[in-house]
C-alpha cells in the first residue's frame, strides 16, 4: 500500500461550542491509502490538541514515520496492518484511527462490496441519527433546532444547571427526547441538583458529565440517577472499557478516539457480551468520518453522526441523512465516500496551515 496525505479544512453552519471550547473551524488531515488502483479514505481532526496528540503537524510526521510500514502491508487484511501499526501509535490515536479507517474503507473496496458487509455488521440503512445543537445562548440553541424538528433525538451540549432552561425551551418545539450532553463540565452537587426534573424534560441519558478522573462523582451521580449516563471521554479505548465501564450505564464509542474500526469494534463486541448500553459517536469530521461510522451504527443502541449535517463545506460525499436523520448508503463499495476536488474544504496551500513540513504533502485532491 502507499500513502498519501492531504489537509482539509471544513466549516459548520454555526460556531460549534461545548461546556469545553468553541470551535470556528475543522482542521483535518486526511490520510489516503492506495493499492491496486483504489483509494481508501480516512480523516484525523485537529480536535482537543493535548489530549490525543493531534496538532496537524504532529498528525503528519507520526503518519510520515509509520509510512515504509504500509509498502509491506497486505491490503485486503487490514486488522493485521492495525496490529502492526497501534504499538507504535499508541499516544497517537487519531493518526492510528485514520489509517485504520482507510485500510478497512480500502479492502471493502477492493472486495467490491459496502464496508458494513465486509465487517460483518448489519446493514445500518434506515438506522436514525440524534441531531446534536451546540452551547450558545438559549434563543440561539432553540434556533439551531432543525426546522423540520422530525429528528428522532436531540443531542445538547449543556455546561451548568442552569442550562437547563435551554431544554424547557426546546420541549415546547418538539417532543423528541434529549441526550444531555455535559462533555465533563459539571459539577457533582449542580447535577444533583436537578437530576429530578430530567426524566420531565424527557431526558433519555446523560453523557459524561464529569472529568475523567473524578470517579466518586460519577459513581455516586449513578446511584441516584434516574436516567442512564454514558461514558465518552472516560472510555475511549479497550483498556479504559475494562477498567471503567462498569461505572457507566452505556458508552459512547467514538472510532478515532478508540484508535480505529478495528478496535471499536472489540469495544462494541464486548459491550453487548457484558450488557452495557451503546451509542456510536463522532468527532468535528466531514463525509470521510462520518461515512466509516455510519456503517457500524448497526452494531449500536443509539446513532449520533450528525457531523454532515451541520457542515457548510465538506470534502466530498457519503452517506447521506434524510430530513429525520435516517441512514442512506450510496450504491459503492466501501464507506461509500467520493472526495470532490472542487470542493472549498481542500486547503491549497499547506503551509498556511501547519508551516513547512517536508516533500510529500499534498494540498488537495489529485489523481
Amino acid at each position: 500500500m502507499r500513502l498519501r496525505l492531504h489537509l482539509a479544512r471544513t466549516v459548520d453552519h454555526d460556531v460549534w461550542r461545548s461546556a469545553r471550547e468553541a470551535i470556528p473551524e475543522h482542521r483535518a488531515v486526511v490520510v489516503e491509502v492506495r493499492a491496486r488502483g483504489e483509494s481508501g479514505w480516512g480523516e484525523a481532526p485537529e480536535f482537543m490538541t493535548s489530549v490525543y496528540s493531534s496538532r496537524l503537524a504532529t498528525l503528519i510526521e507520526r503518519l510520515r514515520g509509520v509510512e515504509s510500514i504500509l509498502y509491506s502491508c497486505d491490503p485486503e487484511r487490514p486488522e493485521l496492518t492495525w496490529a502492526r501499526l497501534a504499538p507504535l501509535l499508541t499516544d497517537c490515536p487519531f493518526a492510528l484511527g485514520a489509517l485504520d479507517v482507510a485500510c478497512h474503507d480500502l479492502a471493502a473496496r477492493l472486495a467490491g462490496v459496502p464496508l458494513y458487509e465486509r465487517l460483518g455488521c448489519p446493514d445500518p440503512t434506515g438506522r436514525r441519527s440524534a441531531y446534536s445543537i451546540g452551547l450558545d445562548e438559549p434563543e440561539a440553541m432553540v434556533a439551531k433546532l432543525p426546522e423540520s424538528s422530525d429528528w428522532h433525538m436531540y443531542k445538547v451540549k449543556l455546561g451548568k444547571a442552569g442550562d437547563l432552561d435551554v431544554l424547557r425551551l426546546l420541549r415546547k418545539r418538539t417532543d423528541a427526547p434529549f441526550w444531555l450532553d455535559g462533555n465533563a463540565g459539571w459539577a457533582r452537587q449542580d447535577l444533583e441538583a436537578v437530576l429530578g426534573e430530567l426524566p420531565s424534560l424527557g431526558v433519555a441519558a446523560i453523557e459524561q458529565p464529569f472529568p475523567v478522573g473524578d470517579r466518586q462523582a460519577q459513581l455516586r451521580a449513578r446511584e441516584v440517577s434516574p436516567v442512564p449516563i454514558f461514558a465518552d471521554e472516560s472510555v475511549t479505548n479497550r483498556e479504559e472499557f475494562e477498567r471503567h465501564a462498569g461505572d457507566f450505564d452505556g458508552v459512547n464509542v467514538k472510532i478515532l478516539k478508540a484508535g480505529g474500526i478495528t478496535p471499536s469494534l472489540e469495544i462494541l463486541r464486548a459491550c453487548r457480551e457484558r450488557g452495557v448500553s451503546t451509542m456510536l459517536g463522532c468527532l468535528p469530521e466531514s463525509s470521510i468520518g462520518a461515512s466509516a461510522a455510519a456503517h457500524l451504527s448497526g452494531m449500536v443502541d443509539h446513532v449520533d453522526v450528525d457531523t454532515i449535517a451541520l457542515l457548510a463545506t465538506d470534502t466530498g460525499t457519503g452517506i447521506r441523512l434524510d430530513g429525520s436523520g435516517r441512514i442512506g448508503l450510496p450504491d459503492l463499495p466501501g464507506t461509500g465516500f467520493v472526495p470532490d476536488a472542487a470542493s472549498e474544504a481542500w486547503v491549497v496551500d499547506p503551509e498556511s496551515v501547519v508551516g513547512p513540513v517536508g516533500a510529500g504533502l499534498l494540498g488537495g485532491v489529485t489523481g
